[in-house]
């Protein structure tokens, strides 16, 4: 298979490693979690101030890509609604708009400020119940852990930082 055809051929599956997050989370002094999140999808990575911004902005790519799938859909006896394609809801351009929401003031951290800073590859393979199931693999620590919810997303993600 050559170069283009691979290229093409990634546009046209959407795979668990063509949705890997790369996250870094800095952690100040008063407790406060920001950061930016990045993915292929993005033209430059989106910036948040709490963490529920950032599940936020995964589930809308997540949605988008339709990969990983949700488990189980809402039913309904009624005209099913329509189902968000690329070009409806461009994911670039959503990340851009949702991080010029972002106060500039609330990012102006000094660095005495900052307590701690991890990176983290962050893998969804699954969205069973309500939830995500995947792994997280911490950079500086070059550790995996396996995670099945967002609530323990979290908390892998506060003991990287507590360390």
């Amino acid at each position: 298979m050559s170069h283009d055809e691979k290229k093409h051929d990634d546009k046209k599956h959407v795979t668990a490693m063509s949705v890997k997050m790369d996250v870094v989370i800095t952690q100040n002094s008063d407790g406060t979690l920001n950061g930016n999140l990045n993915c292929k999808y993005f033209e430059e990575p989106f910036t948040f101030t709490r963490l529920m911004s950032m599940v936020e902005m995964m589930e809308t790519t997540f949605d988008t890509k339709g990969f990983p799938e949700k488990h189980l859909l809402p039913r309904s006896f009624n005209k099913p609604k329509k189902r968000l394609r690329k070009h409806e809801l461009d994911l670039p351009t959503l990340a851009k708009e949702r991080s010029a929401e972002i106060d500039d003031a609330s990012l102006a951290v000094t660095e005495n400020q900052i307590k701690k800073t991890c990176s983290f590859d962050l893998l969804v393979r699954f969205r069973h119940n309500a939830e995500w199931q995947g792994s997280i693999f911490w950079k500086e620590a070059d550790n995996t852990k396996r995670f099945s919810s967002i609530v323990e997303l979290v908390r892998i993600i506060n003991e990287a930082l507590s360390r």
